[in-house]
């Protein structure tokens, strides 16, 4: 169909505005910052209007406000457990559906309220939905159905000798699951009797966490800093860059801030909650708009974490990086972000490690040149090739691809193991003041394929879109992240220069205005 829409002579019988929008939509092009798809916002839907929003607790008090509407109406219900005891379905007899819905509609008639299927479907679907949409003052909308509650209506086996899947026969009184939930295919009359006689109405008498749940702490660690920082930049100036040096290693575009750390830390008060706490890495420097007394907020000074402040400051992202799991304080898991990176929907503790403690890794489609490390690689490209050669020279075995730039899950016992081994090469790049040929990129390509070796790492999936803001693609690219909605995205500057850096200022600034338009709450108000 694709190739069809951009046919020449299919074109031609057209007018030029309906030519145009045929080759837009071929594109997967549309006017900039048009409002992202849907989200489940059905027509005549009037958003609900807040200053705060946290997605996982939205979830919450969704799955709240049905248990209320049935709980008012004395509907027998009982409650199928998610991941860290969420709700994954409500359940219904199928034969109390009318009485469910008319609850529903009674109780859920206010702002944003939406119940899916609509009309004359939602008298036969085997599962309903609920959602609010919500939106910020301005109108932006913050979410729609993916912090919906599912509701199932589960029919009754009336006759004996009714065939179980697994083999066997139900009994007669027993509830059939009307869709996969990963929990129950049906609930004999008994378990369905205690559930719905008990409170809170849980199927499983006492839910335990699952054996793919993560039930550890999960920290953040960021590395920070301000470029337009007269102090930061009489130190940097300082000390010249050698000639040995790529020059991407010291360019301005490195250190350049637009406020991403601020619209980063939105997406995790957003859509990554659940986090313990956010340590924020910098060279005596705090953003003036970070609130440093809230309980999930520490800042970390450099010298905080060099044993050696001979070796200070550094300029090097890769040296910072070497010394980052001496946080004190930091969990065992955690993630580690750059401020150009971005979560864009709600993401769970198990898209990042398993129940069992293992991190995943997020390989990218892009492969590492077979040559060796020259200074004319990026820095990035040197680091990658640095990696691989340790790799081959303690296990025998390579890498041949890179990570995404994105979130990088972390095992802070991996990264101990890594320096017990080689303690010269952390000294080494923690004393790396520029980037160096010699550098190793320890949390973002070393640690990752080190886990993978040892058996403590597997291979993630996401969803996940990066651009280079320098590229002319640009508003495109960031009307496309709006509409897509990724689990993450990185917005990165690698000093590319096809855009006027105006323009580009521009969208980013409208960008993040549209996607992350409300505070966080370790923001200080009017800053």
């Amino acid at each position: 169909m694709a190739g069809r829409l951009n046919h020449p002579r299919l074109l031609g019988r057209f007018p030029e505005p309906m030519r145009q929008r045929a080759q837009r939509l071929q594109h997967r092009e549309t006017p900039w910052l048009t409002r992202p798809v849907s989200r489940g916002v059905g027509r005549g839907v009037t958003p609900q209007s807040v200053t705060s929003f946290a997605a996982h607790e939205v979830r919450a008090e969704v799955a709240a406000a049905v248990v209320d509407a049935l709980t008012h109406r004395d509907v027998p219900h009982a409650l199928v457990p998610g991941p860290h005891r969420t709700v994954r379905q409500v359940a219904v007899a199928a034969a109390d559906r009318e009485a469910a819905m008319a609850a529903l509609d009674s109780a859920l008639a206010g702002p944003g309220w939406v119940v899916e299927p609509a009309g004359s479907r939602r008298h036969r679907a085997p599962v309903v939905t609920v959602h609010r949409v919500l939106a910020a003052p301005g109108g932006q909308v913050l979410c729609g159905d993916d912090t919906s509650c599912e509701i199932g209506f589960w029919p009754l086996v009336t006759d004996a000798g009714t065939c179980r899947t697994e083999g066997g026969e139900h009994r007669p009184g027993t509830l059939l699951a009307p869709s996969r939930n990963g929990v129950a295919a049906y609930l004999t009359p008994e378990t369905w009797a205690r559930a719905t006689s008990s409170t809170p109405h849980w199927v499983v008498a006492d839910p335990r966490p699952d054996a793919f749940e993560v039930t550890e702490p999960i920290d953040i660690v960021y590395t920070w800093v301000d470029g337009d920082d007269p102090a930061w930049q009489a130190r940097r100036s300082a000390y010249a860059p050698g000639s040995d040096l790529n020059a991407s290693a010291a360019h301005a575009s490195r250190y350049a801030s637009r406020d991403e750390l601020r619209y980063s830390l939105r997406s995790v008060a957003m859509y990554a909650s659940w986090v313990r706490t956010v340590f924020v890495v910098t060279d005596d420097q705090v953003p003036k708009w970070l609130d440093t007394t809230h309980p999930k907020i520490q800042v970390v000074d450099h010298r905080d974490i060099f044993p050696d402040h001979a070796a200070l400051p550094v300029f090097n992202s890769h040296a910072i990086e070497s010394r980052l799991h001496h946080i004190e304080g930091l969990a065992e898991h955690y993630l580690y972000l750059n401020d150009d990176m971005f979560f864009g929907r709600p993401v769970e503790p198990e898209l990042f490690f398993l129940g069992n403690g293992l991190q995943k890794v997020f390989l990218s489609k892009d492969t590492i040149d077979l040559d060796p490390p020259t200074a004319r690689d990026l820095p990035a490209i040197t680091a990658a090739k640095n990696q691989r050669d340790l790799l081959e020279h303690d296990f025998g075995l390579t890498v041949r691809r890179k990570y995404q730039h994105a979130a990088h899950p972390q095992l802070r016992s991996v990264l101990a193991e890594m320096e017990r081994r080689h303690p010269e090469l952390f000294e080494a790049v923690a004393r790396s003041r520029f980037r160096h040929p010699a550098d190793h990129s320890i949390p973002s390509s070393l640690q990752q394929s080190y886990a993978l070796a040892l058996g403590r790492a597997v291979p993630g999936e996401w969803t996940y879109q990066y651009q280079d803001i320098g590229r002319a693609t640009t508003p495109r690219a960031l009307d496309g992240v709006l509409r897509r909605r990724p689990q993450s995205f990185c917005l990165n500057d690698m000093g590319t220069e096809e855009i006027d850096p105006v323009v580009a200022e521009e969208a980013l600034t409208r960008f993040f205005g549209e996607y992350f338009p409300l505070q966080a709450p370790w923001e200080i108000p009017g800053e």
